[in-house]
């Protein structure tokens, strides 16, 4: 999947001219040096100055809470990642725009490194060898962003994008992470099957797919992957925008919104509703 390393438009597309601005300047500077350097000649911090970073390759931005008080914690999956320093913060600060508008605090992990770039693991291969290491970070870093802002979370979304989109897919399917939603943006897993055990059965937290109508790469697989799920009898929701390869407004409000109405914070510490139609 390297087609997604330079998937990073969602800043230029997701942004306001102020931080694509800035974003773009960090680029430029970032091509001219590969030393993890910056113009001065101090260390280029992973992650973006603005956000705060709980450990090595995870970084955080506390956008508060909504009118009604529950507090939300987004794990974000990113893209396929350069090792270029500096080319990471675009996706962080888009990020960081969509937690101030939508009021969550979002974690963001680092995928494992493949040489080239920060990928997830999405094959088995990479499952086998990766995954466990993937999910004790995600559980360091949630754990680190509570101590850090001082709360225990109402509810926690995943949000994949592109290459962190098959995986966090494929995550929602096999019951690997406890959550209460996931959004899943430029991609899908639909040949990913859900683990016949006992446990995996207990919880199918609700998945919203956004359809990259105008990203020829990714819009079947989206598609693909909300035909899985309507077959699973999982529930879900999708949505289909022209957008391109990217963390669309439209889809991120669509999908918070959807998952908050779904979630047991909004329902007195009650079961998450099921079997949800797509056309909703």
């Amino acid at each position: 999947m390297r087609f997604f390393l330079f998937a990073l438009v969602i800043a230029a597309c997701a942004t306001s001219g102020s931080i694509v601005t800035t974003a773009h300047a960090d680029e430029a500077k970032a091509k001219t040096s590969k030393t993890g350097k910056s113009a001065d000649g101090s260390a280029k911090p992973y992650c973006a100055p603005e956000l705060g970073e709980l450990s090595h390759h995870v970084c955080y931005f506390d956008g508060g809470v909504p009118a009604d008080g529950r507090k939300t914690l987004v794990v974000y999956l990113h893209g396929s990642l350069a090792m270029t320093p500096g080319f990471f913060y675009m996706q962080q600060r888009a990020m960081a725009l969509h937690a101030k508008r939508h009021n969550f605090t979002v974690v963001m992990p680092t995928g494992p490194s493949d040489g080239v770039g920060y990928v997830w693991p999405t094959s088995q291969a990479a499952q086998k060898d990766q995954e466990a290491g993937v999910l004790a970070s995600i559980a360091k870093a949630r754990a680190d962003v509570e101590a850090k802002v001082g709360h225990k979370f109402d509810e926690t979304f995943v949000v994949g994008f592109s290459s962190g989109a098959y995986y966090g897919s494929s995550l929602a399917v096999r019951n690997m992470l406890d959550v209460d939603g996931y959004i899943v943006l430029a991609g899908g897993s639909s040949w990913v099957k859900p683990d016949p055990s006992a446990a995996a059965k207990a919880k199918r937290a609700p998945v919203f797919v956004g359809v990259s109508a105008a990203d020829p790469q990714t819009a079947n697989h989206s598609r693909s992957f909300a035909g899985a799920l309507a077959s699973m009898g999982w529930p879900f929701k999708v949505e289909e925008r022209n957008a391109g390869h990217m963390v669309d407004w439209t889809f991120m409000a669509h999908g918070i919104a959807w998952l908050r109405s779904r979630s047991p914070a909004s329902h007195g510490g009650g079961a998450v509703l099921v079997n949800v139609k797509a056309t909703e």
